[in-house]
């Protein structure tokens, strides 16, 4: 699965079927990654889960068995 940094994606399989998720690539900050979990693209209430590595988020993606469809960049908000 290809990861899109920074784009909004829907959850269409898996754990969290319909919530959004955004990943982050902070690895110049805080030396790793952010995933981002929320029901409403729309609000501020969420979770967040930081990982160290890019082969951590993918191995997080794989057991969460998450199928993703990305959003445009133009309805990120």
């Amino acid at each position: 699965m290809e990861i899109k940094y920074d784009v909004l994606g829907k959850i269409i399989e898996g754990k969290k079927t319909g919530w959004y998720v955004r990943f982050i690539d902070d690895s110049e900050n805080t030396g790793g990654f952010y995933i981002y979990k929320f029901e409403d693209p729309d609000s501020d209430e969420g979770f967040d889960t930081w990982l160290e590595t890019e082969n951590d988020v993918k191995g997080y993606i794989y057991e969460s068995e998450w199928k993703i469809e990305w959003m445009q960049e133009a309805e990120s908000p």
